[in-house]
């Protein structure tokens, strides 16, 4: 893009920002380059979305900056010895922000409809045979069988509270949202920003700064020069690219810490040649995955399956694949792939990392005669057309953000229809719809192995890798984290020195 456009989007951004009133001391400002679907974290998968709602609602349980679990909402938590019922004590007189008291009534409510048809992570709470609330304070859930990543669950985005009395009502949460956290919506202006107040009435305490506003920005050169004229506090995504300038300037810190994201080319093993074992195989020969993590993500480590690097469910055994062109055109000729053969790969616009990296992919697989036609989509497209819906796409390029639990990564796998690369593996399903059904901890880990393995055989996505979680703040702001593995923002403790 020349100069003069991203002068002009930075002018465009500072008008917009001007207007929604970002003058006061106490103002922080973040760009991201994804923006939500929707705010109602019942009725959402998108990371994108959870970012904002971390601020809007809480939930009952949270992972701290370590991902150790600790309370929140509820106060303590314990299972029966049997493993089938968890209780809870929720915490006293903490108000929604439309004044009411949140109740255990409340709690047991987002649970049921966390539970229902109309949840995108309905299956993680479909154990939940009975939701009750014997008083104000206190939840007990009772289950069909042990479920070891109910608590990680609960303690995800998707596990917010939520006023009963607005649920009973049918209320708008999409675009209204109504929780308990530490902020309270005020505007969301689609492919723009969302601002953000602080909640005085929050349980912990109010937060430091007045304001925040959450701006959409795709472009990384536009976030970083943001970040230089002042209009930006923190950037998400300043591309790698500029890196030594934000060394070079004290104004400035980068940050970076370990990551949760597994980075693919998801293949959609539904389509000819791609439901052959042995083409997946050879597109991950033809790819180099060290040097598209280098170049199109700014570093990390390289991966062999579906899962971040240095999870501790990760088995050893399990290496990435090397870059062998000539071992890819024998598997692809030993196929009976055609040399006409083309592949459509459908790339999310507002991750510029996702395009580079597609665009590197589609290079190497040209050096193996495989052809690749480019698309790019808005989020939105993609959310709607890949990864839900049709799943129209040969070949994607997307990070599939970290889980509390392994089955929050897994779950579904080896069935095809419950994921949108469509892998068939009735074995591999069969491993993991255990180890999600157990409670013995070295049997759930020894299960997790044997899918992560034949999840690396199979090969279903080119596997790529994990990065970095990196992000570029302001010297004068501190206290600004990234949740791990869940990788969403954590603003309650930001102060702006």
């Amino acid at each position: 893009m020349p100069l003069t456009r991203h002068r002009f989007a930075l002018a465009l951004c500072l008008v917009v920002l001007g207007s929604v009133g970002l003058a006061t001391a106490r103002s922080f400002t973040l760009a991201t380059a994804a923006q939500p679907d929707a705010l109602d974290p019942h009725r959402t998968s998108a990371t994108s979305s959870f970012q904002v709602t971390k601020s809007l609602y809480d939930t009952l349980v949270e992972p701290d900056q370590d991902g150790v679990i600790v309370p929140s909402l509820a106060e303590s938590w314990s299972f029966s010895p049997d493993g089938l019922t968890l209780s809870f004590v929720v915490r006293d007189g903490v108000r929604f922000h439309d004044g009411s008291v949140l109740t255990a009534n409340d709690v047991a409510a987002s649970v049921r409809r966390l539970a229902s048809a109309g949840s995108p992570k309905a299956d993680e709470f479909e154990m939940v045979v009975d939701v009750s609330a014997p008083d104000e304070r206190t939840l007990v859930l009772t289950l069909s069988r042990p479920a070891p990543a109910l608590l990680e669950s609960l303690a995800s985005g998707w596990g917010a509270v939520l006023p009963e009395a607005l649920i009973d009502a049918g209320h708008d949460f999409g675009n209204r949202p109504m929780g308990s956290g530490p902020f309270v919506m005020r505007e969301w202006v689609r492919d723009s920003f969302v601002r953000l107040t602080s909640n005085p009435d929050y349980f912990r305490g109010a937060p430091e700064v007045d304001e925040v506003v959450i701006r959409f920005v795709a472009d990384p050169a536009v976030q970083w020069q943001g970040l230089r004229a002042g209009a930006f506090d923190v950037a998400m995504d300043v591309a790698s690219v500029d890196w030594p300038s934000v060394r070079a300037d004290d104004r400035f810190v980068l940050e970076q810490g370990p990551s949760g994201l597994a980075l693919v080319a998801a293949l959609n093993n539904r389509r000819p040649y791609l439901d052959d074992v042995r083409v997946r195989r050879a597109l991950n020969l033809a790819v180099d995955a060290e040097t598209v993590m280098e170049v199109a993500y700014g570093g990390g480590l390289t991966i062999g399956t579906f899962m971040e690097a240095g999870s501790p469910w990760l088995p050893e055994s399990v290496e990435p694949y090397p870059y062998d062109p000539e071992a890819s055109r024998e598997l692809l000729r030993a196929a009976g792939v055609p040399e006409a053969w083309r592949l459509e790969m459908v790339l999310p616009q507002p991750y510029e990392p996702h395009v580079v990296a597609g665009q590197m992919i589609q290079d190497y697989l040209r050096e193996v005669a495989v052809r690749v036609d480019v698309r790019v989509v808005e989020w939105g497209v993609w959310l709607g057309e890949v990864f839900r819906g049709a799943h129209d796409f040969d070949v994607t390029v997307i990070g599939h953000s970290g889980k509390l639990d392994a089955s929050g990564r897994l779950s579904g796998y080896g069935h095809p229809e419950a994921t949108y690369s469509g892998f068939d593996d009735p074995q591999v399903a069969a491993w993991i719809d255990r180890a999600g059904v157990i409670a013995d901890a070295e049997e759930r880990r020894e299960l997790y192995a044997l899918a992560l393995a034949r999840i690396h055989e199979e090969a279903p996505f080119i596997f790529l890798g994990t990065p970095f979680t990196t992000f570029v703040r302001a010297a004068h702001v501190n206290g600004f984290w990234v949740t791990p593995l869940l990788d969403t923002f954590d603003m309650r403790e930001v102060v702006m020195d």
